[in-house]
């Protein structure tokens, strides 16, 4: 019964917060701050849905797809209301709130895990730190991604001269790019001990650090094209187009790592919802 109270709350909170984003997008109106306010309190229910469901299953709930999506979608709205002030652009906030509503939905209709025990190579100190610190780095790429792409937007509107209500309610080009490179310098770090920590995990479960698994080589192919991102954009100063190729790239391998080799590629990263 709880959980089910965490996860309405969680999910009607998030659609009040997306529409009062949008609502305020453009200005610092009381708009903006109550969907702060009504996303944080969503983000609350949503870690004692988490908390309840660890505590329910006796393990971090994080291994399977149903329960990393449900981590992934929290990761994000909080990784946004952890960023400052005019560093949280409104149309950005929605974009999370409505990530995050699409992730426990998805969670919630998937269907549970009919065998919640772990095998034991899953046992291990490394498990939860690998897990967390990777499903964190995923969190941060999407919000990159969703500013990336808004810019896009922005950009093209601009050039055809198309200028509007909600184009006015978009944020600066340079405020976008800004927001999607803290993203990727948040989520880079953490996929990056992510990584780290997955070898010592596969040294201790399975005696190598690394293997070729298919969800390991993806892994490598994300970390590289968003290194390559950081290199442009830090190194070269290159902005724009380029910059958002890359993270659009970047998100795809994403999409590849966490759920298509999950489901579809086999190896020792395999499982169901």
């Amino acid at each position: 019964m709880l959980p089910t109270i965490l996860w309405l709350v969680a999910g009607i909170c998030y659609t009040a917060a997306a529409v009062l984003f949008l609502w305020g997008a453009g200005s610092s109106s009381e708009k903006t701050r109550a969907a702060r306010t009504v996303a944080a309190t969503g983000l609350v229910a949503h870690a004692a849905l988490i908390t309840a469901a660890g505590v329910e299953l006796g393990r971090a709930p994080f291994t399977n797809l149903r329960e990393s999506l449900l981590f992934v979608g929290w990761a994000v709205i909080a990784l946004f209301l952890a960023s400052r002030g005019t560093r949280r652009p409104a149309v950005l906030g929605a974009a999370a709130a409505l990530i995050c509503l699409a992730a426990i939905t998805f969670a919630s209709l998937a269907p549970r895990s009919t065998n919640q025990l772990l095998m034991p190579a899953l046992r291990s100190r490394w498990s939860t730190v690998h897990v967390v610190t990777s499903l964190g780095g995923y969190a941060g790429f999407t919000l990159a991604f969703a500013s990336g792409l808004l810019h896009c937007v922005h950009d093209s509107l601009l050039k055809n001269k198309r200028v509007g209500r909600w184009q006015r309610a978009l944020p600066s080009l340079d405020t976008l790019d800004r927001f999607a490179y803290r993203m990727v310098g948040l989520g880079f770090p953490l996929f990056t001990v992510g990584i780290v920590t997955g070898s010592m995990w596969a040294q201790s479960a399975w005696g190598s650090y690394w293997s070729w698994d298919p969800k390991e080589t993806w892994s490598l192919v994300t970390w590289l094209v968003y290194a390559a991102y950081l290199h442009v954009r830090v190194f070269q100063g290159r902005r724009g187009k380029l910059a958002n190729r890359l993270l659009v790239m970047g998100f795809i391998c994403t999409l590849i790592t966490f759920i298509g080799v999950s489901l579809f590629a086999g190896g020792l990263h395999s499982h169901s919802w």
